[in-house]
């Protein structure tokens, strides 16, 4: 059971997504919406569920979201609602404010505004999708910011019976190697001599361009 605590302002479908996921995972989770139905829909799975207009200073006060690990706005239609609220919240002394943007122009607002991280659920689905359609090896390719990405590869045929110091994704200096999995074994920063094997999953992280240049010449 996870002690952290997290609050979700928004109960659209992506933020009833993230609720459930965050409870299911055992993190306390505090639902807020402005509309009643959607926050009664979410009182059954979360911790705990508020009717609450979060535009409003005095209201987020009350709720001391300073208070929790992380706070994520999830407004959608609304982009005025959604910036003013990310506004009033960073003003609470918030740890982490990560906010679901509607196009590249409002997370150039939200970032102005010093959300610490921004989502555009579409475009980071599409990038994540495509991934995976331009090398079925790819299990999961996590935007880490900055510029980095980390990633899981799975072994097939084609690599049987070579190294880690064979891949030249592994030769790169700018690539670290993670941990390498086979069967429910997890090794921390595995030796690169070690012989792979079909099913082994390889994981790395490195500038996002790399691995994927990296990962096509495999």
């Amino acid at each position: 059971m996870s002690d952290k605590q997290f609050a979700v302002i928004g109960l659209g479908r992506f933020g009833l997504s993230v609720c459930k996921e965050l409870q299911t995972s055992g993190a306390q989770v505090l639902a807020v919406d402005i509309n009643e139905e959607r926050v009664k829909e979410a009182a059954s799975f979360v911790s705990q569920a508020i009717v609450a207009n979060c535009t409003n200073e005095d209201t987020v006060a009350e709720l001391r979201l300073d208070e929790y690990d992380m706070v994520m706005v999830s407004i959608g239609a609304d982009v005025n609602a959604s910036i003013l609220t990310t506004l009033v919240v960073k003003e609470t002394g918030t740890k982490a404010v990560w906010v679901k943007a509607n196009d590249k122009f409002h997370a150039k607002i939200l970032t102005k505004i010093g959300a610490d991280h921004i989502i555009l659920p579409e475009r980071d689905m599409g990038i994540r999708i495509a991934r995976k359609m331009l090398d079925k090896r790819v299990l999961e390719f996590i935007d880490l910011g900055s510029g980095l990405a980390m990633t899981e590869i799975v072994i097939g045929h084609k690599l049987l019976g070579k190294t880690l110091s064979d891949l030249n994704l592994c030769k790169n200096p700018d690539v670290q190697v993670l941990g390498f999995k086979r069967g429910p074994n997890l090794v921390k920063a595995p030796e690169l001599g070690k012989k792979l094997e079909i099913g082994d999953v390889i994981i790395v992280a490195g500038p996002k361009d790399t691995l994927a240049r990296k990962l096509c010449s495999m």
